[in-house]
């Protein structure tokens, strides 16, 4: 390429230079006299216009090999400023192709960048997600053994009320055969209660026949009219009626153990009566439990 500012007189003093030292003023060696700068062009130019300027009288006529070199120089020169041509359009085309390049390596490391800041992103977030689903895993854990549990505790409510409910009708066939026994002991005592009636029914009309007799007696003896028929009569009434009474002796004997048996019967009709109520509210509070917990679990499985 041409040195900025290149003068025809310095190509001059270079030639002259040249010509001083018994050399031929090509321009290469002019060019290498100039310190490697200027165009080859430029300086074929004005080695051209100094020529011109001079004339052929003031320098000695050149040799055929002259004309040839300078032939071959200018050839060279043109082929130089051609080179120099293709090398000034691939350098444009390789600072171009550089800046492309360069655009380029600058787009890929801003998307590399970005890509980067994407993956860390990333990386937080699944090391986020890992966190929560491992929060979640245990959280599912805890629930299933939850579950197991209330489920375990729900299947034992279950066998436990089962087991209440055959032990209250247990309870109630006892209560049942218990209350059949009272009635039977009811039955019993009221039909002695009743013969007992009779007998002190029967007892009491016979004193007071017993009562009427003395006061035949009395009257008999009074008027010792029939005495001794009167008197037999009224031995075999008090014998009658001793007799009777130890009949209802006997009699209230035999109610007594009745009686005390009947208010065993209902005292244990009573205890039973009460601990059937127990079963049942063990029974209705073991119901609402489970319901309880059965809505519980339905909650949770919505």
């Amino acid at each position: 390429m041409a040195r900025s500012g290149l003068e025809k007189s310095d190509v001059r003093k270079a030639r002259d230079s040249l010509l001083a030292q018994s050399q031929y003023p090509s321009v290469d060696a002019v060019r290498i006299a100039l310190g490697n700068t200027g165009s080859k062009t430029t300086i074929h130019k004005y080695l051209k216009e100094l020529d011109e300027e001079e004339g052929a009288g003031g320098r000695e006529k050149a040799s055929i090999s002259e004309a040839l070199q300078d032939l071959v120089e200018r050839l060279a020169a043109r082929l130089a400023e051609e080179a120099d041509v293709r090398i000034e359009q691939a350098t444009n085309a390789f600072d171009a192709r550089e800046q492309a390049h360069a655009q380029s390596l600058q787009q890929l490391q801003s998307e590399l960048l970005a890509s980067r800041e994407a993956s860390r992103d990333l990386e937080m977030r699944l090391h986020s997600e890992t966190a929560d689903h491992a929060k979640t895993r245990a959280a599912l854990q805890t629930e299933t053994v939850a579950r197991r549990t209330a489920g375990q505790q729900v299947a034992d409510l279950k066998e436990r009320l089962e087991q209440a409910k055959l032990e209250l009708r247990q309870q109630q066939l006892a209560v049942r055969d218990k209350q059949d026994e009272i009635n039977k002991l009811n039955q019993e005592g009221a039909r002695q209660v009743l013969e007992l009636s009779h007998i002190k029914q029967s007892l009491y009309e016979q004193l007071t026949n017993g009562r009427k007799l003395e006061q035949k007696i009395e009257q008999l003896q009074a008027g010792q009219l029939h005495g001794g028929d009167l008197q037999r009569q009224l031995v075999g009434k008090i014998a009658e009626a001793e007799l009777l009474s130890e009949q209802l002796k006997a009699a209230e004997a035999q109610l007594a153990p009745t009686e005390a048996r009947a208010r065993e019967f209902e005292l244990l009709l009573a205890q039973a009566t009460a601990k059937v109520q127990a079963q049942e509210q063990l029974g209705e509070q073991l119901q609402a439990y489970l319901d309880k917990i059965s809505a519980g679990s339905s909650k949770r499985t919505r």
